[in-house]
């Protein structure tokens, strides 16, 4: 933030999830304070001409680069969906344990594609849900890793796993079915031939404190870029 602040003037006062129009290099700018990674971050909608230089403005202030591998970390720490993995066609928002992000009213209403099926998942339950799991021990679970109950019994697959630096130890989510998604469900991972033992968890793993207030500058801001 104090980096970015150095090169676009008063980018520090948006707080999390708003943004607005910013000036650089003469050219309307627009820059939120959000991003995919369950951190603190900015995301800058800049155009093709000036996006080397900014970079490199970004650079000699102190910043570093990065890449997906990194990014890919950060959000499974958050517990965020990454489509492909936790999402896809063929799971819903009921089973993907995102209904928190669905609007009541929309729901009632049913004026929407699929609120065929997520009315009646809602009504009568699911059989599978994403979770969190934590491997006991060092082993990483990565995509397409079997679940499994302690009877042997397959239950589900992992979606995503890596090893979390904010967590020191390894971390995935997957589905399972629904009766052994409480937290702390012993399960069992299928890794090269062997079944490791790991727990059913809450996510996210790591929660981030977010920059909060500021809210009515940028929106006075983003007003006025927009009028001129």
């Amino acid at each position: 933030a104090e980096i970015l602040n150095l090169i676009i003037d008063n980018t520090i006062n948006l707080s999390f999830m708003t943004g607005g129009w910013f000036k650089y290099e003469n050219q309307k700018t627009f820059i939120t304070r959000s991003g995919y990674t369950g951190e603190d971050g900015f995301e800058v909608s800049i155009n093709n001409e000036l996006a080397e230089k900014f970079t490199k403005e970004l650079i000699k202030k102190g910043a570093k680069l990065i890449g997906l591998g990194a990014r890919d970390t950060l959000r499974l720490e958050a517990g965020l969906c990454l489509y492909g993995h936790e999402l896809d066609i063929e799971k819903t928002p009921v089973e993907s344990n995102l209904i928190w992000a669905m609007s009541k009213k929309r729901i009632s209403n049913g004026d929407f594609i699929g609120s065929k099926i997520i009315s009646e998942q809602l009504t009568n339950g699911i059989k599978k849900i994403r979770v969190g799991i934590k491997p006991e021990g060092k082993i990483i679970a990565r995509e397409k890793t079997k679940i499994y109950n302690g009877t042997d019994t397959l239950i589900g697959e992992v979606t995503s796993g890596t090893f979390g630096p904010s967590v020191n130890g390894p971390i995935a989510m997957g589905y399972v079915n629904d009766e052994f998604s409480k937290k702390e469900t012993k399960v069992y991972l299928e890794i090269r031939g062997k079944k490791h033992p790991a727990n059913i968890c809450e996510l996210p793993f790591y929660k981030k404190s977010y920059v909060k207030g500021a809210t009515k500058w940028v929106m006075l801001n983003f007003q006025r870029n927009m009028s001129g």
